[in-house]
């Protein structure tokens, strides 16, 4: 599943990286809001995809693919159901 996080967050900073234009043709309020939580999504599956072990269960519950790859593809989602 690590390898799987690490390839998923990679993909999804890509895409916002070298394709903006993919996501959003105008830069408003709802597409940026939606932005940020990818972003943190694909930030969470960067972390569990390195390894990291926070010392918290509840940080642990928010950096596990059960959370961040739902919330990277769901905000994806919206982001290109709003283009």
């Amino acid at each position: 599943m690590r390898a799987a996080s690490i390839g998923l967050a990679i993909s999804g900073s890509l895409i916002a990286l070298v394709f903006p234009f993919l996501l959003a043709r105008q830069a408003t309020a709802l597409n940026q809001s939606i932005l940020v939580l990818m972003m943190a999504g694909i930030a969470g599956a960067f972390v569990y995809g390195a390894g990291f072990r926070p010392g918290r269960k509840v940080l642990r519950r928010c950096i596990s693919p059960y959370v961040t790859w739902p919330v990277m593809l769901a905000s994806l989602g919206a982001l290109l159901a709003l283009r």
